[in-house]
């Protein structure tokens, strides 16, 4: 699949670049740092290209199946007062 050049979101022009994917499961916060993303320019909006998504699902499954250990580290979650 290509990449996006336009946002489906605002229009704005889209650029590669990296992020973040965070899932949360029974066994914690899962985060996978350095995916390849298509970034807005104008809005942020982030979206990952199918060889990004498969290694997603496979590093998770690989979690989940102990296949590989995660690097563990200690996660404080504070949730903000309005």
């Amino acid at each position: 699949m290509p990449r996006l050049k336009k946002c489906p979101d605002c229009g704005g022009k889209m650029e590669p670049g990296n992020t973040e994917f965070l899932i949360e499961s029974e066994q914690g916060l899962i985060a996978i740092e350095d995916v390849d993303a298509d970034i807005c320019t104008i809005c942020g909006a982030e979206y990952l290209p199918a060889k990004s998504n498969e290694y997603i699902e496979k590093t998770v499954e690989k979690i989940f199946t102990k296949k590989i250990a995660p690097h563990q580290e200690t996660v404080f979650r504070v949730v903000a007062e309005a």
